[in-house]
């Protein structure tokens, strides 16, 4: 019954469950066992609502809290103002030393709540006689940096990348993506910095010199915190054994972390199944050339994958890889690449050669809900967490499979764990909070990145147009990307209904759009009040496998439909098809993910 609770819209995101212990943090410990904080030894009087709220902040360590979730927990009988936990906020700050203005432990995040920063690599917890298994100690926290040096064929990212996808199919690591570590200053970056910004606990980074027939690699494994170098290591091999340094660079830097017995990393690199050295080039190409999606760069990086599986066909990554390109390429050249097959049949040679590859599991989510089954992303994800379960990739995974089938509180729970592990993943929660109406947590989530539609809908939707079009007055050279939603979108702040009204039918019937982009079109056609081309798109979303009968109901835009007996079906089944999955998820899925 826990589950078919949590599974209901109408449920608030619960955190990780709560555990009596000594918390450690700067020069404080909390122990909740016995109601008490010491700093430096000395008892700290608080006053119970102060501890209550100190005990939630430390239990939801570098998670978001809404404000919402601790007015419930510390008063749940009681109505009282928000300014009351203002107060109790303030009064903690005082104790621990800390000020809004410069956060050392308590983050105000605007209009959503707070964060708990402790300085992670200090504070842990513990049994009061010290016990600590090794399965309860957190993940080690890593970055890698692109590495620097002579480097012809512009690999040092992809080749960080790749050591960081590696570390990640281990539990022992969370790694934060290798586009964050390219924030800072690529030379005078400060280890504390990245400690403190990244949140992690030790950083690699080194050099990569190229030349026509050799290569040097040199790597550095650097404690974060405090700056101090833990390893340094180099390599000069030919330039064909650059994936044996690839190897090479996981099993020290595993030896170094996870103290397994010393052995020579090389020697067990030689040993293990290799990527061919001209094999594993090419995919470093591909993946350089599909990190920025444009239909030749991945047309480019899908003939560079199919390059590496002939010189060798058991690396499951490329084919991982490879299945990502043919599924993009399908949807934007279909007449090139008509083949469906060959998206799947790729991702099945991935998951036969490595059923737990992280990288397999997070590319073919979105592909696998746009084909339908989002359900069966759900338990496949839900499995792969046994193996995997400090992913955030796979978190991230349920976050958009979870709104497809219409749980929306799954859905924030599960990017709720995705940032407890890493507060700079990338979910889609933002377009989960704007199905439910949230266009401020929509905006917040969707972020200041290189986005495309969403912020601009969620401003048109509060009736913001100035920013609206401001915003994408900016992105006029992107609308080919969704043609038909961005015209559209910008025909109505401009008043012009006819043209936009023009878009949606032209795009109406485009192979490109996956199902909730035509849930979004259809939300803009019934704003139109083109009542026929609303509930077009609308059955073409659902017969896609997307369902949100929440917004159907609640979404002011869908008003001008409402009364139509072809929208009572399609809610109708809306409705039906999430109730299904709830229970064949209540019934079927592993989700000790989840919290009620």
């Amino acid at each position: 019954m826990e589950k078919l609770k949590f599974l209901q819209d109408s449920d608030l995101p619960q955190p990780l469950p709560s555990a009596d212990g000594c918390y450690r943090f700067g020069p404080f410990e909390l122990d909740t066992g016995r109601h008490q904080l010491l700093c430096e030894g000395a008892p700290v009087r608080l006053q119970p609502k102060s501890f209550e709220l100190l005990s939630l902040f430390v239990r939801n360590r570098d998670r978001l809290v809404t404000k919402e979730y601790l007015m419930q927990s510390l008063w749940p009988d009681t109505f009282v103002e928000e300014a009351n936990l203002a107060n109790l906020i303030a009064a903690l700050r005082k104790t621990l030393g800390d000020s809004p203005a410069q956060s050392r432990y308590i983050q105000t995040v605007p209009k959503l709540g707070y964060r708990f920063l402790p300085g992670a690599p200090t504070l842990r917890l513990v049994t009061p006689d010290e016990d600590i298994p090794p399965h309860a100690e957190s993940p080690i926290r890593l970055i890698v940096f692109p590495f620097r040096g002579d480097d012809p064929d512009h690999l040092s990212y992809a080749f960080a990348d790749d050591i960081s996808a590696a570390l990640a199919e281990l539990n022992t690591f969370v790694v934060r993506s290798v586009q964050l570590a390219t924030s800072f200053d690529p030379v005078h970056w400060n280890p504390k910095d990245v400690a403190e910004n990244a949140l992690v606990d030790f950083i690699v980074a080194g050099t990569l010199a190229v030349s026509d027939q050799s290569i040097r690699v040199v790597l550095q494994l650097i404690e974060a915190q405090t700056g101090t170098l833990r390893l340094s290591r180099s390599w000069d091999l030919k330039k064909n054994e650059m994936a044996m340094v690839r190897q090479a660079v996981v099993h020290v830097i595993i030896q170094a972390l996870v103290r397994q017995p010393s052995v020579d990393p090389l020697r067990i690199a030689s040993s293990e199944t290799l990527t061919h050295g001209e094999a594993y080039k090419a995919y470093l190409m591909a993946n350089q050339l599909s990190a920025t999606r444009t239909v030749e760069n991945m047309s480019l990086a899908r003939d560079l994958y199919v390059e590496c599986l002939e010189k060798d066909p058991q690396f499951a990554p490329a084919w991982a890889r490879l299945g990502r390109c043919n599924h993009f390429l399908r949807k934007f050249r279909p007449a090139q690449y008509e083949e469906a097959d060959a998206t799947l049949r790729a991702f099945d040679r991935a998951f036969s050669l490595d059923p737990n590859l992280v990288l397999a599991h997070a590319l073919y989510t979105p592909i696998q809900a746009d084909a339908g089954e989002a359900q069966s992303a759900i338990l496949r994800l839900s499995r792969a967490l046994k193996a995997h379960p400090n992913s955030p990739e796979l978190f991230s995974g349920l976050v958009h499979a979870c709104r497809y089938c219409g749980q929306h509180q799954a859905s924030i729970q599960a990017h709720n764990r995705a940032i407890a592990l890493d507060p700079h993943v990338h979910t889609s929660v933002a377009h989960t909070y704007f199905a439910l109406g949230d266009f401020d947590r929509a905006l917040f989530w969707y972020g200041n990145s290189a986005g495309l539609y969403l912020d601009a809908l969620a401003l048109a939707s509060q009736e913001r147009t100035a920013e609206a079009l401001a915003i994408l007055s900016t992105r006029r050279h992107r609308f080919h990307s969704a043609p038909g939603a961005m015209y559209s979108l910008d025909a109505y702040l401009r008043g012009d209904r006819e043209a936009g009204i023009a878009h949606l039918r032209e795009a109406a019937e485009s192979p490109m759009y996956e199902p909730e982009m035509r849930f979004y079109m259809a939300r803009q056609a019934a704003k139109f009040e083109e009542l026929d081309l609303a509930i077009a798109l609308l059955a073409r979303s659902l017969a896609g496998g997307y369902s949100s009968s929440v917004t159907l109901q609640q979404d002011t835009w869908f008003a001008s439909i409402r009364h139509t007996s072809e929208f009572e079906g399609i809610f109708r089944k809306m409705q039906a098809r999430e109730e299904d999955a709830r229970l064949a998820l209540m019934r079927d899925a592993d989700l000790n993910w989840v919290r009620s």
